[in-house]
C-alpha cells in the first residue's frame, strides 16, 4: 500500500495525476499527515532544537489542514478537502524526502564551501517545483486556472512562513 501511495504522490509531482485520483480514506489521510509532520520535523531539525522542530511540524500540519479547508470553503467545494489535503501533504512528503538530506548537509558544511551554493540552488529548484505542484493540486481541486492555484500556493507559503516565524523563536546567527 505504501509503495502505491508513494507512486501516486510522485505522479502528482510529475503532473500526471491530480488530487481527484487519490482514494477517499480517513486512515490514509491521517497516515499522510503524520508522515508529513515528521518530515517537517526533520526539515527543521538541522537549525532548531528537537522540541522546537516538533512544534514546527505540528504547526505545519495544522496550517495545512486549516488553510486548505478555508480555501475550499470559500470556493464552495469543502467535499474535496480530504483529497486535496492528502495530495498537498503527500507531495510535501515527496519533496521533503529530497530536501532533508540537503538541509542536513547544508547545516554541516562551511558557507564558503562551493558545495554550499550548489545545495542552495538545489533547494531553490525543489521549492520552485513544489510551488508548481501545489498550484497544480489547487487548480485541480478548485477547477480553476493555474494562476489561481499559483496565487493560492504563494499565499499558503507566506502565511505558513509568517505564522511559524512569529510563533517559534528563530536561531540566532553568529
Amino acid at each position: 500500500m505504501i509503495s502505491v501511495l508513494w507512486r501516486m504522490f510522485f505522479d502528482i509531482c510529475c503532473f500526471r495525476k491530480g488530487p481527484q485520483d487519490l482514494p477517499m480514506s480517513r486512515d490514509i489521510l491521517v497516515l499522510t499527515l503524520l508522515v508529513y509532520g515528521f518530515a517537517s520535523f526533520l526539515l527543521a531539525l538541522p537549525t532548531q532544537s528537537a522540541e522546537i522542530a516538533i512544534l514546527s511540524g505540528l504547526i505545519d500540519i495544522l496550517l495545512l489542514i486549516i488553510l486548505c479547508y478555508i480555501l475550499l470553503y470559500l470556493w464552495r467545494k469543502p467535499e474535496r478537502w480530504q483529497q486535496a489535503t492528502m495530495a498537498l501533504s503527500g507531495t510535501g512528503i515527496v519533496f521533503s524526502s529530497a530536501a532533508i538530506p540537503l538541509f542536513f548537509l547544508q547545516a554541516n558544511i562551511d558557507q564558503d564551501d562551493p558545495l554550499s551554493l550548489w545545495l542552495l540552488l538545489l533547494v531553490i529548484s525543489l521549492l520552485s517545483w513544489n510551488i508548481a505542484v501545489m498550484a497544480h493540486i489547487i487548480r485541480n481541486t478548485l477547477s480553476s486556472s493555474f494562476a489561481t492555484g499559483l496565487l493560492a500556493s504563494l499565499f499558503y507559503i507566506w502565511v505558513s512562513t509568517v505564522t511559524i516565524t512569529s510563533l517559534i523563536p528563530q536561531p540566532s546567527t553568529p
